[in-house]
């Protein structure tokens, strides 16, 4: 009986362990998930998840969703893509994205010169003529 305990405490251990492990890896995978199904390759996707999506995601400050919204991206037109990744190509490329106050809170979400050569490349790469 004490046997039967022993193992059932250790299975019990083991499975909380294993939930608290894997939880957060999980929620974290289902919003890079939420992104890349939204058409973005998944360079481009990693770096709206650093730089962007805490504002410009569902769930984001209401003016910079009327920006743009990278969680309906796929919902605009073909041209509106185009345009509004050009419009962010231009704004990180001025240093007006992300904002001065996000900077400071945030130094990690300044996108490199290397990721915002990526971000361009993607947005040119998108141009409708």
């Amino acid at each position: 009986m004490k046997r039967i305990n022993l193992i059932s405490t250790v299975i019990i251990a083991l499975s909380v362990t294993i939930f608290l492990v894997i939880s957060p890896l999980n929620s974290f995978s289902q919003k890079q998930s939420k992104i890349n199904s939204n058409g973005f390759p998944g360079d481009v996707s990693k770096i709206l998840s650093t730089s962007c999506i805490s504002c410009h995601g569902d769930g984001g400050k209401k003016m910079a969703m009327s920006m743009w919204n990278f969680n309906k991206w796929e919902t605009y037109p073909a041209g509106k893509q185009s345009k509004k990744a050009l419009k962010i190509c231009k704004a990180i490329n001025k240093g007006k994205m992300p904002p001065v106050a996000v900077k400071k809170s945030n130094p990690e979400s300044i996108p490199t010169a290397a990721q915002i050569d990526i971000i361009c490349k993607w947005a040119n790469s998108l141009n409708v003529k």
